[in-house]
């Protein structure tokens, strides 16, 4: 027992580090978008180049699916060193904040998946044979 409970806390460690260098570095949730880019910085002044327009708007995409991104790694980081915690203290004595922030952090997964995860189906974007 003395054996795992060590591993399960050079685990956690390890997650809680890579949970800290995620969020302070350039990858971070707050920090993807932290920059962005104007529409003008395209060029066609005034709109009238609906190529730009064009650019500009998939830039937005991309910029909005790299902070979703950063988001759900971050939770899942941390809902992993709380899964981490909870089988070696057990669910039951795990303290009302962590428990609460575990819902949290579920809860936006299954929104930003579109429901609840069953591996046994393939999810609605896998159907056609495509991701």
């Amino acid at each position: 027992m003395a054996t795992e409970l060590s591993s399960f806390t050079n685990f956690q460690k390890r997650v809680d580090a890579l949970i800290r260098d995620l969020k302070g570095s350039a990858a971070g949730p707050g920090k993807v978008g932290e920059a962005q880019l104007v529409r003008h910085q395209f060029g066609g002044g005034g709109g009238s180049w609906s190529e730009a327009t064009g650019l500009y708007s998939a830039y937005e995409t991309v910029i909005g699916e790299l902070e979703t991104l950063s988001r759900l790694l971050s939770d899942s980081m941390e809902g992993m060193g709380i899964a981490v915690m909870a089988s070696h203290k057990g669910y039951a004595n795990i303290d009302l904040d962590t428990r609460h922030r575990m819902t949290v952090i579920s809860a936006r997964a299954r929104e930003n998946y579109g429901g609840s995860y069953d591996p046994s189906l393939p999810h609605a974007r896998d159907a056609g044979g495509t991701i």
